[in-house]
């Protein structure tokens, strides 16, 4: 009988280890476009976003709680320090993310996770601004 719970108890650990993919919806402010954000969702505070905006530009990076530390996304922060993100930084969330796009553009992003301990796929809302100025408003 123990080695029944067991083995449930490592297969339940293991699913939530190993976490989940799913999209989010967005509309771009400034046209009304509509995007759609993909993700993987890792359950240890950090997980993989990619989206690609009208116009054809693709974003990607990591997405992680708010109070955990990533070396790829502060080194991303810190070279678009000269951008301005104004409505991002007055957004309040429980995680953040920093995406490089692939012409030259950097889009930052804040959400608020409707249950921080399950991660993205828990749903949630949240606001991404890219360098050039286009505000994206995100539902999941």
């Amino acid at each position: 009988m123990t080695n029944q719970r067991a083995f449930v108890l490592v297969v339940a650990v293991l699913i939530f280890l190993l976490g989940c993919a799913g999209s989010m919806k967005g509309v771009v402010r400034r046209d009304a476009r509509r995007i759609e954000m993909t993700y993987t969702d890792m359950r240890l505070g950090k997980g993989i976003l990619k989206t690609v905006l009208p116009g054809g530009e693709r974003f990607e990076g990591r997405i992680v709680k708010i109070g955990a530390t990533d070396i790829q996304s502060d080194t991303a922060i810190a070279t678009s320090q000269s951008a301005a993100f104004d409505d991002v930084q007055v957004f309040e969330g429980n995680a953040k993310a920093t995406l490089s796009g692939s012409r030259g553009n950097i889009m930052k992003c804040r959400f608020n996770l409707t249950d921080s301990l399950m991660g993205i796929s828990s749903g949630g809302f949240g606001l991404c601004q890219v360098s050039d100025g286009r505000v994206i408003d995100i539902f999941f």
